[in-house]
């Protein structure tokens, strides 16, 4: 008759330190991950309020006086375009791949894509139409940089 003994696994000092140390780097990739976020948001929001006033002149210039109220799709996709343009310069800075920087833009373009149609046959005032525009961008700008960032971290290659 044989004995079953279990079996305890003995950790040395030195395994239970890289245990430790790698816990530190996954916390310290995640704040990094959120301190990044936090800034592309405050960038998106800069280049909202520094570039909505050179589309309001351009409409000027084309005869269109109020093109938030008499343009709403027109102003919707030019809002995303104003805060997906410094968002794009620091991630170029930041030397992200271009599929990241793709997958990105197309998280702040996809809600106004996805809200014009009701907004033009009706079922959807141009209010809220940009209201879940501007709400729908930061959940799926997240999804990106999550997937992005579980990617990265799973040792995947980086896309290009």
């Amino acid at each position: 008759m044989t004995s079953h003994m279990p079996y305890f696994r003995v950790r040395s000092r030195d395994s239970s330190m890289e245990i430790g140390q790698a816990g530190l780097q996954r916390r310290s990739a995640l704040f990094h991950l959120v301190g990044h976020f936090a800034v592309m948001v405050v960038l998106m929001y800069a280049g909202m309020f520094a570039l909505d006033p050179l589309y309001d002149l351009l409409a000027g210039f084309a005869g269109v006086s109020d093109p938030w109220s008499r343009l709403p799709v027109l102003s919707n996709f030019a809002m995303a375009l104003n805060m997906t343009i410094p968002m794009t310069l620091y991630m170029i800075c930041k030397r992200h791949s271009w599929g990241a920087i793709a997958e990105m833009s197309a998280a702040m373009f996809l809600p106004a894509v996805l809200t014009s149609g009701p907004f033009l046959v009706g079922s959807m005032t141009a209010g809220t139409m940009m209201t879940l525009s501007h709400a729908a961008m930061i959940p799926l700008m997240g999804l990106a940089a999550i997937l992005r960032f579980t990617i990265m971290r799973s040792g995947a290659r980086r896309v290009k």
